[in-house]
């Protein structure tokens, strides 16, 4: 298992990934925030036998009160063929290693509030609570559902 920052030639794959985990999603607008992640050395990347498999995107919110210093986890996909393997806690596991390194010591997200939704598990596993919920959505989100909103302090 390789895990890197993502590069302008992953985005096929990238754009593949996302809208297979979340059909709902646009794929242009998709696109532009794939080049605006990129940009910004905000998506890691996963590949196993040179296969990609799935990545995490963040966002940085260093300066931004009130949750300064912090990462946004804002979205984690994994290829169908390759969930149940534990990629994406390597994912998590290796934001926890970048927010050691760059001495970030929280990381915040956000996941659908809906009664079977698989990543709360593996969210509390990995030692996040909840510290939010958020039951308004915007009209024109892709998201049919409210979020539920989840800390950890990085140490």
């Amino acid at each position: 298992m390789k895990l890197r920052f993502a590069k302008p030639l992953d985005k096929k794959n990238y754009l593949k990934v996302q809208l297979e985990a979340f059909p709902n999603l646009q794929a242009k607008k998709q696109s532009k925030y794939f080049d605006i992640k990129v940009k910004n050395k905000e998506i890691f990347v996963v590949k196993i036998d040179n296969k990609y498999t799935g990545h995490l995107c963040f966002g940085h919110h260093l300066l931004d009160p009130p949750f300064a210093p912090s990462i946004f986890l804002e979205e984690l996909a994994v290829k169908k063929e390759f969930r149940g393997r534990g990629i994406a806690t390597e994912l998590k596991k290796y934001m926890e290693f970048y927010c050691k390194k760059k001495n970030i010591p929280m990381i915040y997200l956000a996941t659908g509030d809906y009664k079977r939704n698989k990543a709360v598990k593996l969210y509390k596993k990995l030692g996040y609570k909840q510290i939010g919920k958020l039951s308004e959505i915007n009209p024109k989100s892709e998201y049919k559902y409210g979020q539920v909103f989840y800390g950890k302090v990085v140490r």
